[in-house]
């Protein structure tokens, strides 16, 4: 369910995070949010595939989903920065938790 509150942020489109891969290399990560009236769908790109996202809620100016990685599943809270970048926090990655900012693309 999404809430009213949802309208007035806007994480629609592309937004772009590196982190570190489990070679200790940098990985670009590009998320892709897309609302379609009250319902919002996003994918993750990454350089091993697509990864969909499942079960997302936005509450005032926070996101949370899930991703599915084999048998994990990798837990996401995202939240939109006055200065229109997401803080998020990731759990249950095969890195451990992490923490990343991601910017819009245009």
């Amino acid at each position: 369910m999404i809430t009213a509150a949802a309208f007035a942020v806007n994480f629609d489109g592309k937004w772009t995070t590196k982190i570190k891969g489990q070679d200790g290399g940098d990985m670009e990560l590009t998320f892709v949010f897309k609302m379609d009236g009250e319902k919002l769908t996003g994918v993750i790109n990454t350089p091993n595939g697509d990864m969909p996202i499942s079960n997302p809620k936005i509450v005032d100016k926070v996101l949370t989903f899930d991703v599915t990685f084999g048998d994990m599943t990798m837990k996401h809270v995202f939240t939109l920065k006055d200065d229109g970048t997401i803080s998020a926090k990731v759990e249950g990655s095969p890195m451990g938790n992490e923490e990343m900012i991601l910017k819009r693309q245009k």
